[in-house]
């Protein structure tokens, strides 16, 4: 966490130094290390062409010059000094900061401890369970099992406190533990629980600026034609474009919905964009064409403050990667950026590339990965929201997630919004309508989150039972009307009350 924030907040003070001579090196260090990613045995600089280890020594030259300007400007790292005593001033007496930690033991297992801090006293060492423990549970989400395990170890020696700040550790980051169920009751009933990225952000400012405007992308239109795109990216046309579409593999693609349209996200957006409105908050559309790759990669520089995207998403671990046909061109990229390449968001048109297997030329293929995200200027994002599928998920590394949550982190994004499977179109539709409602009524973002959850888990629908011939005959008794057909039977049922529908959402660094 340290390495990624040293890193971000050195490339911010460059930015907001304004020497144009070093953000050219920058950009150039992000062109040499993408033409690197893509495996190619040469690399463009200027006129002529240079092996990949000449480039390799630029880049890292780049890089150096970066790091020592940044010394000079300022100390980088002084915001993340951070002691347990930093934080422990900043708790009350109702709250609990936990760090989940695990490690290796013997040769092949891995155990789980958590290491808490209250208001008051020394942080203590609790010992969980280990890892095969939580990989043999079935039933996450409507067992107590996972909680037996985690939660009530602490519990029992914090005393239930009511809020707790956790920061997950190994396979944690992959799993809504705060969805778990505790003695037959959901645990986010019983306490308040926030994920963070490290509890460090306890010790931290937490002035929040108030929303002015937001960005919104939904209904995007996959099946664009070549012409249709073009004319698109016309709009954004100033640098040179290069396909992702090499370097990730599309069987594997785990989408929302197959990669076809989606119609309840242009509803979904056109209902949160109606209710910023009414409040005079300024929100733009991206919908049908618009929402091309170009477009989103323009946002960059720009100032943003909520950034909503329904659309599919995609990760493809590592294992099967290496099963792809492209394995060969990802040999070389660093473990960051491999892994950053396999998460990623479909724009407009993307069906061109993953239907057809080739791209425009000089065009964006549509393919959003987290790499690419990385690589942009989203300071002073507030909320992204990413409303679709596997977007909080990533291959598990010793300093966390590297997905698409690391991808916005690095482009400067505070609080994150995203899911850890498979989602429902029409479920994700009312659960981030139901969001905005309450964000936009001044709830936190933690509390809005949970009260859409509850509405998703307690909506009602009706539907229409066909009746048996017995029930049919009692009601045209009734009606004395032998010759009419019986009316259907109405019936509301909780069509969504199932954690699937509901608990694929973790709000990450939600601290209001």
């Amino acid at each position: 966490n340290i390495l990624l924030n040293s890193s971000i907040s050195a490339i911010n003070l460059i930015k907001h130094e304004g020497d144009s001579l070093l953000i050219k090196k920058y950009e150039r260090m992000l062109s040499i290390e993408q033409e690197l990613d893509r495996g190619d045995s040469y690399i463009q600089e200027g006129n002529r062409k240079i092996s990949k280890e000449q480039a390799k020594k630029i880049a890292d030259r780049f890089n150096t010059e970066i790091m020592q300007r940044a010394a000079i400007l300022g100390d980088f790292t002084k915001s993340l000094e951070c002691s347990w005593q930093d934080i422990q001033k900043e708790l009350k007496p109702q709250d609990l900061a936990v760090e989940f930690t695990c490690f290796l033991i013997g040769k092949d297992s891995i155990m789980y401890a958590a290491i808490t801090l209250k208001s008051k006293g020394m942080p203590q060492f609790i010992p969980l369970c280990e890892q095969k423990s939580i990989e043999e549970i079935t039933d996450i989400y409507s067992t107590s099992t996972l909680y037996n395990l985690l939660w009530k170890p602490i519990l029992t020696y914090s005393g239930n406190l009511p809020n707790i700040y956790f920061t997950p550790d190994g396979i944690l980051h992959n799993i809504g533990i705060e969805y778990t169920m505790a003695d037959s009751i959901p645990l986010q009933e019983k306490y308040n629980l926030y994920r963070l990225s490290s509890t460090r952000l306890l010790a931290q400012n937490k002035n929040r600026n108030n929303t002015k405007k937001a960005i919104l992308y939904g209904g995007l239109q996959y099946d664009a034609d070549s012409v249709s795109l073009i004319k698109e990216h016309l709009k954004y046309a100033t640098r040179s474009y290069s396909p992702n579409l090499d370097t990730i593999v599309i069987d594997s693609l785990t989408l929302r919905g197959g990669v076809s349209y989606l119609p309840a996200t242009l509803t979904e957006i056109k209902n949160i964009h109606a209710s910023m409105q009414q409040i005079n908050i300024q929100s733009e559309l991206y919908s049908e064409l618009q929402g091309t790759e170009e477009s989103f990669k323009s946002l960059s520089g720009k100032q943003i403050d909520i950034l909503h995207i329904a659309t599919h998403g995609f990760y493809v671990n590592q294992k099967r990667s290496s099963e792809s046909p492209h394995t060969s061109i990802n040999k070389g990229m660093s473990k960051e950026s491999s892994s950053l390449k396999r998460s990623g968001l479909l724009m407009s048109g993307a069906n061109i590339a993953l239907k057809k297997g080739a791209n425009l030329k000089d065009v964006e293929d549509g393919i959003l990965t987290a790499q690419e995200i990385s690589t942009l200027d989203l300071r002073g994002l507030e909320l992204a929201v990413l409303s679709a599928c596997q977007t909080g998920i990533g291959d598990i590394a010793g300093d966390g997630v590297f997905g698409l949550q690391r991808g916005f982190k690095k482009a400067g994004a505070n609080t994150l919004l995203m899911s850890l499977w498979k989602v429902d179109d029409n479920a994700t539709h009312l659960l981030m309508t139901e969001f905005y409602k309450n964000l936009l009524a001044g709830e936190s973002k933690f509390e809005s989150l949970r009260k859409a959850q509850k509405y998703v888990r307690d909506y009602e629908e009706e539907i229409e039972i066909t009746p048996n011939k017995r029930w049919e005959s009692q009601i045209r008794q009734k009606m004395n009307k032998s010759k009419e057909p019986a009316p259907q039977k109405i019936k509301k049922i909780k069509r969504y009350a199932s954690p699937y529908y509901w608990a694929a959402f973790i709000l990450l660094d939600a601290i209001d």
